[in-house]
């Protein structure tokens, strides 16, 4: 679909873990597993945005457009804004580099939801949480949703909260979100000039400014969600989940 971007900010001096976008999983980089899903997709052009000539020099490798910006910019979705804002896209998508196990699947669902539901300015997806490890841990953002599947809050911790009083509670499954935005692109551009708010500020989770400012967020929900590289550690975790879905 020519009416819309994908840009996959590749942020290579990550403050938790430097070079985490090169790092090989799989016998290849992490961003490499990333813009191939968009690929996929087929949902329209792909852009790498970067700071880091490294990168830059591993997409141009791969026969990806890629584009170098500033280092002074904040956060991924400011480099998505520099590498959109002079397109004429109406949809940017926001998908980030550390999410290796990203399914095509995944970004038309969510793409769609957003096209059906014309009122809302940004779409993204979650899945079931099956591993109880991941309900408590705080790289693992949880989301709880209205009755419309739009986004009520994202947390770092459970939520919502399973009440031992409540008949619910073992039944009613936590879920998990998925680190990619689809925005409609005026949608981008007002979040982007919007401050920094204070449960943006207090849970490190830029998608909170968005709801504290009224921007509606509309989530799909599918089956499986693979782990993000947020840590070292986390390159582990990712090689026995492709080792387990390899076998499958």
């Amino acid at each position: 679909m020519k009416n819309c971007l994908i840009v996959i900010p590749a942020r290579y001096h990550s403050q938790r873990f430097p070079g985490k976008v090169l790092k090989k999983l799989g016998g290849k980089p992490v961003i490499q597993w990333c813009y191939e899903a968009a690929l996929k997709s087929g949902l329209g052009d792909i852009i790498i945005a970067t700071e880091d000539k490294k990168v830059l020099e591993f997409a141009g490798s791969i026969g990806a457009k890629a584009i170098l910006t500033s280092k002074a910019l904040k956060s991924g979705t400011d480099r998505v804004f520099v590498a959109a804002q002079k397109t004429k896209y109406e949809f940017i998508i926001n998908l980030q580099g550390d999410e290796p196990f990203m399914q095509a699947i995944t970004l038309r669902k969510a793409f769609e939801k957003l096209l059906e539901n014309p009122d809302n300015d940004i779409a993204t997806a979650c899945s079931k949480i099956t591993d109880k490890k991941e309900i408590n841990n705080p790289n693992c953002v949880k989301i709880a949703m209205n009755k419309k599947g739009q986004a009520l809050y994202f947390s770092r911790a459970p939520i919502p909260f399973h009440h031992a009083f409540s008949k619910l509670s073992k039944k009613e499954p936590y879920y998990k979100h998925c680190g990619f935005y689809i925005y409609r692109k005026n949608a981008l551009k007002t979040f982007v000039s919007l401050p920094q708010s204070n449960l943006e500020n207090l849970e490190c989770l830029e998608q909170l400014r968005a709801l504290e400012n009224g921007m509606k967020i509309v989530v799909a929900k599918v089956k499986t969600l693979g782990p993000a590289i947020d840590m070292p550690s986390d390159i582990k975790r990712a090689e026995n989940y492709l080792k387990q879905a390899r076998l499958r």
